[in-house]
């Protein structure tokens, strides 16, 4: 885990802490052998287990734009990390605290903090790297293996205490009592396992293609944060390899590493996506006067203006959302990002010809490329409002196809179906939609549903049985 030395904020803290448990609960109750001897099979299966139980306990943000970011970044240092066990997921969870963690099977967590905190795309593919890392020595299952002498049976008492525990002051010192436990274990591991992963971090970054003092500047940045926000050093803290330790021996082995001076590798406009993340992470009238304070200083300024038009969408301010975006497309007429967000502003404000309009501009800037799978979707909901299912229908196939973990594209497959009588792939998606919600029960009964409306040969009878299969299997 990537963090300040001096402080963590006890949500993040605590929900980390919290999967180191259910970790131990897990290998008490399915997994019995020595975690070191657990394959990439059952880390997989258990780090599904883990993520059903996150869906649960963290605010998930849904957005395509910046899980779309994330991954790309993700995929561009995995494909160099050496042979890969997993299939990397990486996700973005609210909370304004800057961090990032993992958990088995190659799941990864950045927090919006982090992209807020992140000045450039080389400092987060530093953090993302870093995890990377972690994951590829399965630092997770090791974990694990030490966890072994934990009495099973409390710790199922403390996790269900965590997880569905009501509050008071019973949660509460079920809580403390997980914090002490796993910070006790924490005492034995951290030191080389977080030395093993900047050092290997260092490399992932280096063969990307990526500037690997990025994740240096980043580190810098937690410590002087640390020495004004956080006076004491934690006691699980006390132990770790001091941060400034760790910049330096990194710094000391860049200086051995032969490496490209640039240009280095970039997805572009990050910018924008910290505009965005800023607006998810704060609440809408923060976020609206941050913003304003930046078009006052530079009225040409478009990513502050891309910035405040979301705030105000957030904020339900439609009609100012949709003055900002326009004003924003008066300083950059061509900007692909402001021609979609004011679309998308005048589709939720119930105008869907506005919309068609400014979303098919983008179609005519990309020229016969294809658009990015946001517009898309939206263009599909313009034509499903306007009644012509069929163009709606191709649109959601294209976008569900290019990401097949966006939620909301399942749901309008599922309208769409039933609008066209379809009702076994109208069902068979919204039973998608609700598992990747994490909702068990509405995926079920979707699913069943669907295998009892389709026709006995059909394409998704199998994986309809492989769904419910994997769900029946879990808690």
């Amino acid at each position: 885990m990537l963090k300040g030395e001096r402080g963590v904020d006890l949500r993040i803290h605590k929900s980390f802490l919290i999967f180191l448990l259910i970790f131990t609960f897990f290998l008490g109750s399915g997994y019995r052998g020595l975690a070191k001897a657990m394959t990439v099979a059952e880390e997989k299966k258990l780090g599904e287990k883990i993520l059903l139980e996150m869906e649960r306990s963290v605010e998930r943000i849904r957005d395509l734009i910046l899980d779309h970011y994330i991954q790309q970044i993700g995929e561009n240092l995995v494909s160099h990390a050496g042979p890969i066990p997993f299939e990397f997921k990486f996700y973005l969870i609210k909370h304004s605290e800057p961090n990032a963690y993992a958990i088995p099977g190659g799941h990864i967590f950045l927090t919006t903090g982090l992209l807020v905190l992140a000045d450039n795309e080389q400092e987060l593919a530093g953090v993302i790297s870093h995890e990377i890392a972690h994951v590829m020595a399965r630092h997770v299952v090791q974990m694990i293996e030490r966890s072994k002498r934990i009495n099973i049976a409390t710790m199922a008492a403390i996790v269900a205490g965590l997880l569905v525990g009501g509050g008071g002051k019973a949660s509460e010192a079920m809580a403390a009592t997980a914090m002490a436990t796993a910070e006790a274990l924490a005492l034995k591991y951290t030191r080389e396992m977080e030395v093993e992963a900047d050092q290997n971090s260092l490399r992932y970054m280096i063969k990307a293609g990526y500037d690997p003092h990025g994740l240096i500047t980043f580190m810098n940045k937690i410590y002087r944060l640390s020495l004004t926000s956080f006076p004491k050093i934690p006691l699980y803290l006390s132990t770790h390899p001091a941060i400034e330790d760790r910049i330096s021996l990194m710094g000391n082995l860049l200086q051995s590493i032969p490496r490209s001076e640039g240009p280095f590798r970039v997805v572009g406009g990050y910018e924008k996506i910290r505009a965005r993340a800023l607006v998810e992470d704060r609440e809408p009238h923060t976020a609206v006067i941050h913003f304003q304070s930046l078009v006052d200083e530079d009225p040409k300024r478009v990513e502050a203006y891309y910035g405040l038009g979301l705030a105000y969408r957030k904020m339900g301010r439609l009609d100012k959302s949709i003055e900002i975006f326009q004003v924003g497309l008066a300083c950059a007429p061509q900007d692909t990002d402001l021609l979609r967000e004011l679309g998308i502003a005048y589709f939720l404000a119930g105008k869907p010809e506005q919309a068609r309009k400014h979303l098919e501009d983008i179609l005519s800037i990309f020229q016969g490329q294809e658009a990015d799978s946001l517009t898309l979707f939206y263009l599909g909901r313009v034509n499903q409002m306007n009644g012509d299912f069929t163009r709606a229908l191709t649109l959601f196939q294209k976008v569900q196809k290019k990401n097949p973990e966006f939620l909301d594209v399942y749901h309008s497959l599922g309208s769409i179906y039933g609008r066209l009588g379809q009702k076994g792939l109208s069902h068979f998606f919204f039973g998608k939609y609700f598992r990747l919600k994490g909702d068990k029960k509405n995926a079920l009964l979707h699913l069943r549903t669907a295998l009892e409306e389709l026709d006995r040969g059909s394409m998704e009878m199998e994986e309809i049985q492989k769904e419910i299969k994997e769900l029946t299997s879990l808690p």
